[in-house]
């Protein structure tokens, strides 16, 4: 077979020069351009360090194909090369996601040239874009690495590694509507076999400016260590790190060279390739491009997970953990100011490095409270959740101030050794002095308290026990009027109120007894259209759904009401509350940190104590109810965002006493569907009828939570009536809470 020098187009040897350009032919590989007599080569598209890929043409069925072709001549004389080949072919052809070309057929030429079959992707390759783009947007990047991941993670659901990802193996298919349906993930599984391709690869990178497999390549791929699914998330990494900052993080003049960059040099910062960006999202890519595979980024789904969260993301269907079941994992605390104090539970753990970093291993499955102390800052406080992945939290100090108003604590003070001036009394020692000649002191031991006993007292016009008495009496109406002002100021007794929120006071809530039952309201049922065909991959497409008769509670279940539930039961209560009750004032605000297991022991108890059966909505009631049924609106309150109508806002805050924005109430009159915090369903994450998509397995069930939380930023993330997200049943989270419903 020949081939055009020029255009690349595939001829018989008969022919010596290309009639469509006139441009000399030359002889490539033996044998006729068409491959088993089906398969008709068409154009050269690319050459790798051992194989050649061509547009071919079905004879019969006159579909369009992508062939690689393994030369042995590239390759060296390998006995094995046919046998491993096809074991590998199997291995690709295995993978079913609409993010990986998939692999149609496998043949080989005269007993010696194997060849794969593969799906003709037509567009550009993540380097071509790079290369033009140079720097893309975090959101874009995510965006990429997202749907890279998805491709990814089903291969390393079967055990599949790729181990050559790079920018050239990622296509961009240019007939699609979105980045998530138009990444294609290119030679799966063909890694193994390239004993060649290594050096090849280095050497194209050279001459052509192509970035080769050297520069993506995990420390542990520089050895004889058998990669595995974290040798994937360096690559990706590698990718993100490119993608975020223009250029990869380890460059070289030659291989050992590069090598050694990915065995011991940390990565380059951000400022460095001067780059912006927040230290979430840093931290997030740095996690993986850890050298230690077991300090690394455990799976390509919490790789996409961190990296949203970094963003300000909601919570997402990310797909699935690894298979085993872990019962510790690592924490990274990156701190700013760096050299903070650590605690978790109020137990120190250590202090961030110079740069702000705190890597810590074996943190236990559950909730934590996670505090960060520096001199001259506030506290930094958070409850986080461990589920055995690896976790990255982000504590940025901010600068103590003093308060004008705050009454000063009354000083004890000891003697100085040796007659010196205390250290704190440094500045007033003029003062000091002068009152020292004209009132002796006298000085007790260790911790007890200065008095100060004049010599010769002066005489008074009032005699002792008269100065007593004025004395008494006047604390008696100071202590009487201050408890009445904190009284009507709501120190005491009763929370402050600013608006629609409420601050809570300092202290616990004493255990509340008459909690009024949740207010329920009837929502007819009837039929409308679930998911749009405008949002969310996972909520196409719109179809009709019919809901029966049910009755929804009109607010959030609150924290005086999940108090009366563990008061009864001893069930455990939420790590935040303080001595097993909420924070006084929180009372009527929506609980958090719940499980789904939570949910419904709550929902057994209430159901035996009102004598009817209460239980989690399913999605498609929430939906309903969300949309006014038949009027299929955007949000309850009409199909525009109204900012004052939702617990949400543009900076990060908290939740809200429920039923707060009466204007985003539904048509029924239930309030908070959207904001305050996300709620449970009952429904466990499925794609809609006719999506075609999938979900990947997982060894926990994950279920649809909806509605957003006041932790969301509408400026980023547009939540709906029908936006979805889902998340592990035993999660807990300081966004998360539910109500129940009933059926009719």
């Amino acid at each position: 077979m020949k081939e055009c020098q020029h255009c690349k187009k595939c001829y018989t040897d008969e022919v010596n020069v290309c009639p469509t350009d006139g441009m000399p032919t030359l002889h490539t590989i033996s044998g006729e351009p068409v491959l088993e007599g089906k398969y008709h080569l068409e154009k050269r598209l690319g050459q790798g360090g051992m194989g050649v890929v061509y547009c071919a043409k079905h004879a019969y069925l006159k579909t369009q194909h992508a062939i690689k072709v393994i030369l042995p001549d590239l390759v060296g004389n390998d006995p094995q090369l046919v046998t491993r080949f096809r074991q590998e072919a199997l291995a690709a052809a295995a993978i079913r996601h609409h993010n990986v070309v998939g692999t149609t057929d496998y043949g080989v030429v005269n007993g010696k040239m194997p060849f794969l079959v593969m799906e003709y992707v037509e567009g550009e390759s993540l380097h071509d874009l790079l290369q033009r783009e140079k720097r893309l947007a975090p959101e874009k990047a995510l965006e990429l690495i997202s749907a890279i991941c998805a491709g990814i993670g089903a291969a390393h659901q079967q055990g599949i590694v790729h181990r050559d990802l790079k920018p050239l193996n990622i296509m961009i298919c240019k007939d699609k509507p979105n980045l998530a349906d138009a990444v294609k993930i290119l030679d799966f599984g063909l890694a193994k076999i390239k004993s060649g391709e290594l050096l090849g690869s280095f050497i194209q990178a050279q001459t052509t400016g192509l970035m080769g497999s050297p520069y993506y390549m995990a420390p542990e791929q520089w050895s004889d260590e058998d990669p595995d699914a974290r040798s994937d998330i360096y690559s990706l990494g590698v990718m993100l790190f490119q993608m975020l900052t223009g250029d990869v993080p380890f460059k070289g003049s030659s291989i050992p060279a590069i090598m050694k960059k990915h065995l011991y040099d940390p990565p380059p910062t951000f400022a460095e390739m001067g780059v912006s960006l927040s230290p979430q999202i840093e931290l997030a890519v740095r996690h993986t491009l850890e050298k230690d595979p077991k300090k690394r980024t455990a799976t390509v789904e919490i790789m996409v997970a961190e990296l949203r969260n970094a963003l300000g993301l909601p919570l997402q269907n990310t797909g699935s953990l690894a298979n085993a079941a872990i019962s510790v994992a690592s924490l990274s605390v990156l701190t700013n100011p760096p050299k903070s104090k650590v605690f978790i539970n109020n137990i120190a753990v250590g202090q961030s490095k110079p740069d702000g970093l705190l890597f810590l291993e074996g943190i236990q499955t559950g909730n934590h409270h996670l505090r960060v102390s520096h001199d001259g800052f506030e506290d930094w406080e958070d409850e986080i959740f461990c589920d055995g992945k690896p976790r990255q939290v982000v504590a940025e100090l901010r600068a103590a101030k003093k308060d004008e108003f705050a009454i000063p604590k009354p000083q004890i003070l000891t003697a100085p050794p040796n007659n010196q001036t205390p250290p704190n009394f440094a500045k007033t020692q003029a003062v000091q002095n002068e009152f020292n000649q004209t009132n002796p002191q006298t000085w007790q031991k260790g911790n007890s308290e200065v008095f100060v006993e004049p010599d010769t007292p002066k005489k008074s016009g009032f005699s002792p026990v008269l100065l007593g008495i004025i004395g008494i009496a006047g604390l008696f109406i100071l202590v009487i009027g201050g408890f009445t002002g904190a009284y009507l100021l709501g120190l005491i007794g009763k929370p402050i109120v600013t608006g629609n929120n409420t601050t809570p006071t300092p202290g616990s809530s004493p255990i509340l007894t008459n909690i009024p039952k949740a207010e329920m309201v009837k929502i007819t049922g009837g039929t409308f259209k679930m998911g749009r065909n405008d949002g969310e991959p996972k909520e196409h497409p719109e179809h009709n759904v019919t809901v029966k008769d049910f009755w929804m509670d009109k607010t959030e279940v609150t924290n005086e009401e999940y108090l009366a539930f563990i008061t009864e039961t001893n069930h455990p209560a939420p790590n935040h509350w303080v001595e097993g009750k909420p924070v006084q004032g929180t009372e009527r605000f929506p609980v958090r940190f719940v499980s789904f297991d939570d949910a419904e022991t709550f929902a057994k108890w209430r159901s035996t104590r009102d004598g009817v059966t209460y239980r989690l909505p399913s999605e498609e009631e929430w939906e309903y109810a969300a949309r006014n049924g038949s009027k299929n609106n955007l949000y309850p309150w009409g199909d525009k965002f109204e900012d004052a109508n939702t617990v949400m806002n543009i900076a990060d805050s908290e939740p809200a006493i429920v039923g707060s924005k009466p204007n985003g109430r539904n048509m029924w009159g239930v309030v908070d569907l959207i904001g305050n915090v996300w709620e449970w369903t009952s429904t466990e994450i499925a794609p809609y009828p006719g999506n075609g998509g999938e979900v990947p397995k997982t060894t926990e069930k994950k279920i649809v939570v909806r509605g957003g939380s006041a932790h969301e930023n509408p400026a980023k993330i547009n939540i709906t009536s029908t936006y979805r997200a889902d998340v592990f049943v035993k999660q807990k989270e300081k966004t998360l809470g539910f109500r129940l419903v009933r059926s009719d």
